[in-house]
């Protein structure tokens, strides 16, 4: 039998032994403890969930029942506000009775903004009368018809504790209040007291059916800052005749409602039938991302309009509550879990008497505490419990061990005699003789001495051997790199098993860390199927370059140790990178010699055929004179003409022009307009520079683009004629060049043309990215030329070129 190669899944005799014990021992009794903890954890689960659910739902319903006892309180308190309201009004309502009596001994006088008022506090109600009153002269006696209220509305004050303000309007803007206020500072002397909610919500168009009604949280124009108003109209028929009120403070409701302990361990608030928070205690601020108004943090003087709570304060509007609001809102009375700033329970009811709501907020760790301490308490439980069984699982393991290492040590003996046999080299010790009773072991001792010793000659051999690969390796390393060329062999996977130095050098790394990796990594080249492979690449070296490497790869057969034979590769990497150079070049230089000849012959071709027709008429002229002698005199002007002309078109000036155009002047031209003409071709220098310098430009010509930017350091140019093909520097490079260097400068930018041959739509892109502002294909017309070039000398005089 052959032993296996695989060493990791072999393990000692000792852990041999061990695991027999557990296989035979300790799983079971881990599979039976491991049971037992499964039932009884279980059994505490079950025992957990069910007390949990009792304890939750007593917690709640006790929640639900002292939110029912604080709303009846609350309603009752409400009621006892209504009643007095009531009664208010019902003595407001004689007043607009014929026998009712009027005040004829109160002080009443004339503000200097001709406001009418009491001047003195008398422990009685303040009088406010606008100056904008539609009434002036009656304001006396309609003051006087309202002011016997005075001792009911002091009577009101006093008999309870949550009213803060009593006050009667009328709708020519009369105000009567308790306590009593200084009108003149804290009124505006023109306010519309019909403009504020607390008189418009009680008439008809928001109150038809002529009852009391509460309004929502608003900034008291009387100084009681934050307050909730329940008012009532006073009719006479028809006519609304009054408005009378009674306030309740944020902070008086906050005090009253929430300052004695809940009967919950959390905190209340209420909310108004439009889902306005009408009062919050500091301790729902953090949860509701609130602060309660109070008259403690906004100045009240001159209050000239409405002024509600901001629109976070609606419970209805906030999208982070939504879930909330939505019950709330549909609900009489309920119970919910929501996350505010922990997760909470909110329970809430209505108030029957306003439709207000009284919500409840606790959070879920508070209201739930006795449950979460027994939960706590079976933890505790299950956690002995499983402490004890691990204390019961490590004896019997102790014990185990103890019986592992004693079996261990018996059969350990005769097995370290036979390791000291093989490492003896098959010499047996005397000294130690084999002490077991065992017959198979003893035979199993000369057998592996019988072994030992051939091992020991097959050890010879393989090192003879060895020694002389070593030598045929040494040889081929040495004359591998000694070949300039770089050179690779790989594995059967086509991984790179050796190089030569060249091949080191070209990609910039070690053969050690080329080793391993697949050769796709470097050559982007499928391995051939069978035979030798011939492909040209561009390959990228260790500096960084693009060279053109012809690759040749071979196919080898290996056979491995152990008799499996693979398929290896053998390559061979050829830099023909010069020779492309040089053929580039070649074609580089063949096309800028037919761009520059077949700009010339454009050129002669267009001389000609404007030359071509004053010749003709020039020899219709001489052959007139000889037919008529007698018209010498005129026929001689028509020929000084037909000469001027042919003159003209030898400058230059009347190419691709009609012989009436030709006579015209040239288009004047500034002496400081420079143009530089950048163009590696002689023959496009020479033409673009006599056209140019025939009609004035100041012309300068660059055959490069580093030779275009040193001219620039020195004199400034207004229009730059660019190649684009040229050899060292390209034209669109050049571009980005100048106008780097007229930011750095401060210069004003020069108008850019690109001359190029065979323009299309995606190297006009290019162009204009670059900082170009026009392109002219080649071969142009000495015209065109022309006409371009004065074209961007004037857009440059106007003002800045764009770039």
């Amino acid at each position: 039998m052959t032993p296996s190669s695989d060493q990791a899944s072999l393990v000692s005799l000792k852990q041999w032994i061990s695991k027999a014990y557990v296989r035979s021992g300790m799983i079971q009794l881990l599979v039976v403890e491991f049971l037992l903890l499964l039932i009884l954890f279980g059994a505490f689960f079950l025992l957990n969930q069910n007390h949990t659910a009792e304890t939750r739902k007593e917690r709640e319903q006790v929640m639900i029942q002292a939110l029912q006892a604080r709303t009846d309180w609350i309603s009752s308190q409400l009621v006892s506000v209504q009643s007095a309201l009531q009664l208010l009004q019902r003595q407001a309502s004689r007043q607009v009775q014929p026998y009712a009596q009027q005040d004829e001994s109160s002080a009443l006088v004339l503000s200097e903004q001709n406001v009418l008022h009491k001047p003195y506090d008398d422990d009685g109600v303040s009088v406010y009368y606008s100056a904008q009153s539609s009434q002036l002269a009656n304001r006396q006696s309609q003051t006087r018809q309202w002011l016997p209220l005075s001792p009911v509305m002091v009577d009101l004050k006093r008999s309870h504790h949550l009213i803060r303000q009593i006050y009667l309007n009328t709708p020519d803007s009369l105000n009567l209040l308790y306590p009593f206020v200084d009108v003149t500072e804290q009124f505006a002397p023109d306010l519309d007291v019909t403009s504020f909610s607390f008189y418009y919500l009680a008439g008809a168009q928001h109150n038809p059916k002529r009852g009391s009604v509460w309004t929502d949280a608003y900034l008291d124009p009387a100084g009681q800052g934050w307050v909730i108003s329940h008012i009532a109209p006073i009719y006479k028929d028809d006519d609304l005749e009054a408005v009378i009120g009674i306030d309740l403070t944020i902070q008086s409701l906050i005090n009253e409602l929430f300052a004695t302990p809940q009967q919950w361990p959390g905190y209340g608030i209420l909310i108004g039938k439009n889902g306005n928070i009408l009062a919050l205690p500091p301790e729902g601020e953090e949860d509701f991302g609130l602060k309660e108004l109070t008259q403690h943090q906004y100045s009240f003087q001159q209050v000239k309009g409405n002024q509600f709570k901001p629109s976070q304060f609606n419970l209805y509007k906030r999208s982070d509550l939504k879930e909330l609001s939505r019950l709330v809102a549909h609900q009489q009375a309920g119970l919910a879990q929501i996350n505010l700033a922990e997760p909470s329970v909110v329970a809430w009811n209505t108030v029957p008497s306003t439709g207000w709501k009284l919500l409840a907020v606790t959070k879920e760790k508070d209201l739930y505490i006795r449950a979460a301490h027994f939960s706590g308490q079976l933890e505790d439980m299950a956690l002995l419990v499983l402490f004890l069984v691990l204390i019961v699982f490590l004896t019997y393991a102790v014990f185990q061990s103890s019986r592992t290492r004693r079996l261990s040590r018996q059969m350990m003996g005769p097995l370290d005699y036979f390791q000291e046999v093989i490492h003896r080299s098959g010499q047996i010790d005397t000294s130690k003789p084999l002490n077991s009773p065992v017959l198979e072991i003893h035979q199993t001792a000369e057998l592996i001495q019988e072994l030992v010793q051939k091992n020991n000659e097959l050890c010879a051999d393989i090192e003879h051997h060895q020694r002389a690969h070593q030598q045929k390796n040494t040889y081929f390393r040495n004359l591998l790199n000694n070949i300039p060329l770089p050179v690779f062999n790989t594995d059967k996977e086509f991984r790179i098993r050796g190089c030569s130095r060249a091949f080191e050098s070209f990609f910039g790394r070690t053969e050690a860390e080329l080793q391993g990796h697949l050769m796709t990594e470097f050559i982007p080249l499928n391995p051939p199927e069978k035979g030798i492979v011939k492909r040209d690449l561009t390959l990228t070296n260790a500096a960084g370059q693009s060279r053109h490497m012809t690759v040749l790869l071979t196919r080898q057969t290996e056979v491995d140790k152990s008799g499996v034979g693979g398929t290896v590769l053998i390559g061979l990497l050829i830099d023909f990178s010069e020779q492309h150079h040089e053929h580039d070049q070649i074609r580089f230089d063949r096309d800028r010699a037919l761009e520059a000849s077949q700009l010339q012959s454009e050129y002669l071709q267009a001389i000609r055929r404007e030359i071509e027709g004053p010749l003709i008429e020039l020899r219709k002229l001489v052959h007139q004179m000889a037919q008529q002698p007698e018209s010498d005199g005129h026929l001689q002007l028509q020929l000084y003409d037909k000469i001027d002309a042919l003159m003209f078109l030898a400058k230059d000036n009347g190419l691709a022009r009609t012989s009436s155009e030709s006579k015209a002047p040239p288009p004047p031209v500034k002496d400081d307009c420079h143009v530089l003409v950048v163009d590696d071709g002689p023959v496009n220098t020479m033409l673009a520079r006599s056209v140019l310098q025939k009609v004035g430009y100041d012309v300068d010509v660059a055959f490069s683009g580093t030779e275009a930017l040193e001219m620039m350091d020195r004199k400034s140019y207004q229009v730059v004629l660019m190649d684009i093909f040229m050899p060292d520097m390209d034209g669109i490079e050049t571009t980005k060049r100048w106008r780097d260097q007229e930011k750095t400068w401060q210069r004003p930018a020069a108008a850019i043309i690109a001359l190029t041959a065979n323009v299309i739509e995606s190297e006009r892109e290019h162009f204009f990215a670059a900082g170009m502002n026009e392109y002219l294909a080649k071969p142009y017309h000495p015209s065109e030329l022309r006409e371009r070039v004065d074209y961007w000398r004037q857009q440059y005089e106007i003002g800045p070129i764009e770039v």
